[in-house]
C-alpha cells in the first residue's frame, strides 16, 4: 500500500489589461509611459515587501492598508487579476481570518512576481 503523490503547480499567469498600457500610451507617449510603468513595478515591489515584513510582525492593521495601496497601483498599470488578489487580502485582514490570510498572501505572491515581470516586458516591447 503506497501514498499517490500528487504535484501542485505554485505558479500563477499574470493577466495583464492591455488597454490601460495603451492607454497610458496614446496620453503620455512612449517614453513617459515606461517611466510611469517603472515606477509604479518599482513602488510594487517595495510594499510587497513592506506587506511581507508586516504580516510576519503581525500587524494587520498595517498590511491591510498596505494591501489596499497595491490594489490601487496595479489598477494603474493593467494588474486587474493583482489588484483583486490584493483588495481580498485587505477583506480577510478585515476580518481576523488567518487562515485566508495566509492563503491569500502566499497567492498574491506568487502571482507578484510574474505579473510584475509581465507588464514591465509588455510595455518594453509594444513600444517596438
Amino acid at each position: 500500500m503506497g501514498a499517490e503523490l500528487f504535484s501542485i503547480p505554485a505558479h500563477e499567469d499574470a493577466e495583464l489589461d492591455r488597454s490601460r498600457i495603451h492607454l497610458l500610451r496614446q496620453s503620455l507617449g512612449d517614453q513617459r509611459c515606461r517611466e510611469v510603468v517603472s515606477e509604479v513595478v518599482f513602488h510594487l515591489t517595495d510594499r510587497l515587501g513592506l506587506l511581507q515584513t508586516a504580516l510576519d510582525e503581525g500587524d494587520d492593521v498595517e498590511a491591510q492598508s498596505l494591501a489596499s495601496r497595491l490594489a490601487g497601483l496595479s489598477e494603474q498599470v493593467g494588474l486587474s487579476d493583482f489588484a483583486r488578489v490584493a483588495r481580498d487580502l485587505a477583506g480577510c485582514l478585515a476580518t481576523g481570518d488567518e487562515i485566508a490570510t495566509a492563503a491569500v498572501s502566499a497567492r498574491l505572491s506568487r502571482l507578484g512576481e510574474d505579473s510584475l515581470f509581465s507588464v514591465i516586458v509588455f510595455t518594453d516591447h509594444s513600444a517596438l
